[in-house]
């Protein structure tokens, strides 16, 4: 009778230390998720979205393998066009990696610019649906980025992917969407001079953000690095359309190394402007230029 009083004993104890062990397991665990320490516990949809196999091996501790297999599975898609099947394969990838942002910006990539030209070129729709399409991919694509900035805060690839996306003509874009994510990926000190020059760029394509853009683009023009060609036409387009501004050959002399060379570039830069940037005063520029060089 006693060695059964003494199991039950044993029993009744290691009931109450799991019981008690219980809340601060979940309390250490919500830290380590909440420190990117520890992934998430697989949810139910992705571990049948992977099948038996796979969820075994992740539930493992092998997450990474399997997401790689799964993007790998995906580039199949991407080559059959099968955007559907790729939308669900990348959420189930990011699923399995969240805090991987090659995954975010891959499958944004896919589904904003291959899925939404491919459905825009694909002659079995009639036309309104191709549109449709098209728009509805680019929705997708800029819809999961943001979700993976939101996932992975401070990550300079992904807000400087989101600033393209929502910087480029042919996307419906929102320039101050554009210029906020290209802000934060420069604010971050890990991103490259070319976001603080995109983010100089979106600004001046915001309507009434002429003057906190021509303070940026003369901040940017102060380092030699930062003199690339459109950087210069566009400092000096919104010189121009300043309500006193200087006179244009002071202005060529600020933003030009030489009337040549403000030639050269302001003529590229008004011919190739497929992103719809700010051209006052170009042309009048070239026509002073010209005749100041036939003198």
């Amino acid at each position: 009778m006693k060695f059964y009083r003494k199991i039950i004993t044993l029993f009744a104890l290691l009931l109450l230390a799991g019981t008690v062990k219980k809340p601060w397991e979940a309390a250490i665990g919500a830290d380590l998720r909440h420190d990117k320490l520890l992934s998430e516990p697989l949810n139910l949809t992705t571990r049948e979205s992977i099948g038996q196999t796979s969820s075994a091996v992740a539930l493992g501790g092998l997450r990474s393998v399997v997401a790689s297999f799964w993007n790998i599975r995906a580039y199949t898609s991407f080559e059959e066009s099968n955007w559907v099947k790729l939308e669900d394969q990348y959420e189930t990838i990011v699923a399995l990696q969240p805090h991987t942002a090659y995954y975010w910006d891959t499958g944004s990539w896919h589904l904003a610019y291959n899925a939404a030209v491919s459905s825009r070129e694909n002659e079995n729709f009639p036309a309104p649906r191709r549109e449709a399409l098209h728009r509805t991919y680019i929705n997708k694509g800029k819809a999961f980025l943001e979700r993976g900035v939101k996932n992975m805060p401070g990550n300079w690839i992904l807000l400087s992917s989101l600033g393209r996306l929502h910087g480029t003509a042919s996307k419906y874009p929102d320039y101050e969407k554009s210029a906020a994510a290209y802000q934060q990926a420069w604010e971050t000190g890990k991103a490259r001079n070319f976001e603080a020059r995109a983010w100089f760029y979106s600004l001046a394509r915001c309507e009434g953000k002429d003057r906190e853009a021509l303070h940026l683009g003369r901040a940017l023009f102060i380092a030699d690095k930062n003199r690339v060609d459109t950087l210069c036409c566009l400092l000096f387009v919104l010189e121009m359309r300043q309500k006193n501004a200087r006179p244009i050959e002071e202005l060529v002399k600020l933003c030009f190394t030489s009337h040549a060379d403000a030639l050269r570039m302001l003529e590229v830069y008004k011919t190739n402007n497929a992103e719809n940037l700010p051209i006052t005063g170009v042309d009048h520029a070239i026509e002073w230029l010209k005749s100041v060089q036939n003198k």
